[in-house]
């Protein structure tokens, strides 16, 4: 049975080149906090070299390019120290289908599996524990009074998701549970079974029914800016596309998920 105060966690994210590994997409950084109970121990924070482009949507998300991704180890320079930090800890993940699934394809592409006994997911965490207006991991922390930065790097994100973890451990005290119940066993993800993994927030957009604002850049690279009603995530034969009807047109269109580079909700 695990102990809370003397636990050894990792905290882990991922930054990726787009949203989906099933059509290409690959690690580009990896942020660690390696903790007992609440000590943090080590923090691991390195580059990798995706071998292939950010998309336009996340390199608007997290600021990397292309040129300094281009010097870093590649994946299969780094895979052998990641099972290490990871080894023996229970590994913690905001939204961790997202980032296990990028995980598990990076392993496969070297013929080999990341194996993951002890998985807690916050983003679950709170959707079953908490009621609140969203779950991303910026909205949690503004709740929970996490300190954060604007930055989406994933060694900041790595230590919110810690301060959001420790912070509903505390609110969940009196329901008496044991750390064990909150974890979980990784299975590999399975596309298109599970569903199209999206991140917190943009899924949350997504699948609000609501009106979205987005600014979107064409496969010419010219920037356009409507508002949209979601209807439908699909994978189509090169990516991952928004069915939705587009107010600027006023019809029906397919919008390429890793192409929007900024999302805001109505009301």
């Amino acid at each position: 049975m695990f102990d809370l105060s003397s636990a050894r966690f990792a905290f882990l994210d991922l930054e990726t080149t787009g949203l989906s590994p099933w059509f290409g997409d690959r690690i580009c950084e990896v942020g660690i906090v390696l903790t007992e109970g609440k000590r943090i121990k080590q923090q691991v924070q390195t580059l990798v070299n995706p071998e292939r482009p950010l998309s336009i949507g996340a390199a608007s998300t997290n600021g990397l390019t292309d040129e300094e991704l281009a010097t870093a180890p590649k994946f299969a320079n780094v895979a052998n120290v990641l099972v290490e930090w990871l080894r023996g800890t229970v590994v913690v993940c905001h939204n961790a289908q997202f980032d296990v699934q990028f995980l598990d394809s990076e392993f496969r592409r070297l013929g080999r599996e990341i194996q993951i006994p002890n998985l807690v997911d916050t983003l679950m965490l709170a959707r079953e524990y908490f009621d609140l207006p969203s779950y991303s991991l910026h909205s949690i922390a503004e709740v929970f009074h996490v300190p954060m930065t604007t930055e989406h790097r994933a060694l900041d994100d790595a230590h919110t998701a810690r301060g959001i973890f420790f912070s509903m451990m505390e609110e969940m005290k009196q329901l008496n549970k044991p750390l064990d119940e909150y974890i979980g066993i990784y299975n590999s993800p399975v596309w298109p079974n599970d569903g199209i993994q999206l991140p917190t927030e943009l899924g949350e957009a997504i699948y609000g029914n609501r009106r979205m604002f987005i600014r979107y850049v064409n496969g010419e690279g010219e920037e356009t800016q409507r508002w949209i009603t979601p209807k439908q995530v699909m994978g189509l034969s090169d990516y991952v596309y928004l069915k939705a009807h587009c107010h600027l047109r006023n019809a029906e269109r397919n919008f390429r998920l890793d192409r929007i580079i900024e999302v805001k909700v109505e009301g």
